[in-house]
């Protein structure tokens, strides 16, 4: 997800004040002793547990025996979710990361908007890796060590790029003339039930993932070179002007994730060591191909996701050849209001 091109063969951070870029796959660390963000070895003064999902999102929303749903359709709890990590990554890194991102999703949309777009991906990264890097400590059969991984190493060495710019959490980074993920912030309506004001979804193939978080829905392709925000922000800016219904959340959603998962080009990026950070620039994406960037839409793809994602029968949400359910838009095209209190929105049993 995401190649590098570089001056030399190897890039080597050479400023000694500064930590040093960590290549998880080249230098072969991965694993319960590591530090999956830094690679240090973990011993018995250094070693913390990262929860992927943070205690304070668990704790606002009641998700400590709640559980996700694994590659292999298994059940974790999500306090059970963490990954190995040293003290310095786990309080000096993430934790003020953690802090502003706790802060903002707490005053609502507007807040979320206001963060760096660098904390705001930096703390969705670390959650979609974090979850990958978990299920490859994990055994397909948990009673049975000897059962191969949940998530195979040459998995998470697709993940190279996308880990490499997570440690701009750590190593000092800029990202020139470019951002490497699009991310939305959507106003939602939050419902009375606490039960229902969480939703997390994910498509680790297409490295996207989304939130709802009470009032705030976050949904961002995380290695696309910032495409769907270039070449779709007009579009999916009009569902800023009110709040959304959750099921039209949903909506958008399925959207962005199955543009992520059509998009056909691997972002090349070009490293430089500068005085004080290490500098990357993203080669255009056409490049010399006339190809677009993006495979041609399938209405009936579309339609069996947004059907995955709402849990909405595949007949209700798809008319052939080509007719597919909207809550989004009213008959002239334009975004309608749908308002929660009228239609009911429960995701566990799949009604509206």
């Amino acid at each position: 997800m995401g190649e590098v091109i570089e001056p030399s063969k190897r890039w080597t951070f050479r400023a000694p004040a500064e930590p040093r870029l960590f290549e998880a796959m080249g230098e072969q660390r991965v694993g319960r002793t590591v530090c999956f963000l830094c690679g240090r070895r973990l011993r018995r003064g250094s070693r913390s547990t990262e929860h992927v999902f943070p205690k304070w999102l668990q704790r606002r929303f009641n998700l400590w025996d709640q559980k996700l749903t694994l590659l292999n359709g298994s059940d974790i709890q999500y306090r059970k979710l963490t990954i190995p990590c040293c003290r310095t990554c786990n309080s000096a890194v993430l934790a003020p990361i953690e802090k502003a991102v706790e802060r903002a999703t707490a005053r609502g949309p507007s807040a979320v908007r206001s963060l760096s777009k660098r904390t705001l991906y930096l703390w969705l990264a670390k959650i979609l890796y974090g979850i990958l890097y978990k299920e490859g400590l994990l055994r397909t059969d948990q009673r049975n060590p000897k059962a191969g991984r949940l998530v195979r190493r040459t998995t998470l060495r697709g993940l190279e790029m996308h880990h490499r710019f997570l440690q701009g959490s750590r190593v000092p980074m800029r990202f020139l003339g470019f951002f490497p993920a699009s991310i939305f912030v959507f106003r939602l309506q939050k419902p009375a039930n606490r039960k229902f004001q969480f939703n997390f979804r994910d498509s680790p193939v297409a490295l996207a993932l989304a939130f709802q978080l009470g009032s705030v829905g976050i949904v961002g392709a995380l290695q696309d070179g910032g495409a769907q925000e270039t070449g779709f922000a007009d579009y999916l800016n009009r569902y800023q002007r009110f709040a959304l219904h959750p099921l039209q959340f949903l909506e958008l959603v399925a959207h962005v994730f199955y543009k992520a998962a059509l998009f056909n080009r691997t972002p090349k990026y070009l490293t430089m060591e500068g005085s004080k950070a290490l500098q990357v620039i993203q080669l255009p994406l056409q490049g010399f191909s006339a190809r677009p960037v993006y495979d041609e839409w399938s209405q009936e793809m579309y339609a069996r996701i947004l059907s995955f994602h709402t849990g909405l029968p595949l007949e209700r949400v798809y008319a052939p050849p080509d007719r597919v359910a909207t809550w989004l838009n009213g008959p002239d095209g334009e975004p309608r209001y749908f308002n929660l209190r009228d239609q009911p929105w429960y995701p566990d049993d799949g009604t509206a």
